[in-house]
């Protein structure tokens, strides 16, 4: 079972970037896209979808469904918000943070663990970062770090290997 929150639409912007969704379904909600691509992957995933943006009044209902949070989002208030909901509900959030040709990912919130606001306790001033739409950023960079992420997730609900964490 896979959980998506997005209220966004499928844009051609978004289509290098966002392999899930194509030009076929461009203007389409991006969780239905995501859902009928992810069921042509696989028909035996379940995807729970929530058609809403993320806020601190939905984080932690949303949350406490899953075992653990894939953080993909490219604001930094969103990813303080997650941060904070993951620590709250004790959920794992396998990080990932993509800027040009540049990419990081870790593990925050595990058990005993590290978390965003640990490693960045402010957000930095508004504007002095540029998002993905303003700045750019490498194609396949999203791919490489939403591996990562999704390697992350698979060792922490299996309990396998050496995790980012820390």
């Amino acid at each position: 079972t896979i959980g998506l929150v997005d209220a966004d639409v499928v844009d051609v912007s978004n289509l290098q970037r966002q392999v899930l969704h194509g030009t076929a379904t461009l203007g389409a909600p991006k969780l239905e896209s995501a859902r009928t691509r992810l069921h042509d992957l696989n028909p035996h995933v379940t995807v729970e979808a929530f058609p809403e943006r993320l806020t601190a009044a939905n984080a932690l209902r949303i949350f406490r469904g899953f075992e653990v949070v894939l953080d993909g989002s490219d604001n930094f208030p969103t990813r303080y918000l997650v941060n904070d909901a993951c620590v709250l509900a004790g959920r794992p959030n396998a990080y990932g943070s993509i800027a040009r040709f540049e990419g990081q990912a870790s593990v925050f919130a595990a058990p005993a663990g590290t978390c965003y606001r640990c490693l960045h306790p402010e957000p930095p001033p508004e504007g002095l970062i540029p998002n993905c739409a303003e700045a750019g950023v490498l194609g396949v960079l999203p791919g490489v770090i939403g591996t990562i992420q999704a390697t992350e997730a698979i060792k922490v609900i299996l309990r396998v290997g050496d995790s980012l964490a820390g």
